[in-house]
């Protein structure tokens, strides 16, 4: 039914950006279509969201003539996810408590996997 809204615009980017991802090349937005399953939004809305992905730096268009233009991802999944974990604990009242909620969810490979990578941050010598 047109006008009607099936997935919020949040939705529709992670979607788009994950075939971006999931390509081993820049995409135009026909071929960004070919990756949903129904509902399949209109080329038009495609294009839209790809523009806004552009503005917020997320992709970067390649312009092969006026009319022929596709799309790669400026940044990995894993730099997007945790954009988003750092804007979510950004917006938390309680930053503290949230960190700590969210590390009482990880299961042990998780933990183990966030002490190296804080232990390999650290300067040698540092004290715990």
């Amino acid at each position: 039914m047109a006008g009607v809204r099936a997935r919020s615009n949040g939705a529709l980017e992670a979607l788009v950006m994950r075939a971006l991802w999931q390509a081993d090349e820049a995409l135009g937005a026909r071929a960004i279509l070919g990756t949903f399953a129904d509902p399949v939004p209109a080329y038009t809305t495609i294009l839209t969201v790809l523009t806004r992905l552009e503005e917020k730096g997320m992709v970067e268009r390649e312009a092969l003539s006026p009319r022929k233009v596709r799309f790669r991802p400026r940044i990995s999944s894993a730099e997007a996810h945790a954009r988003d974990m750092v804007e979510t604990l950004d917006e938390a009242d309680d930053r503290r408590g949230a960190l700590l909620a969210f590390a009482d969810t990880l299961s042990s490979e998780d933990i183990e996997l966030m002490r190296s990578a804080i232990d390999a941050r650290r300067p040698r010598g540092a004290a715990s």
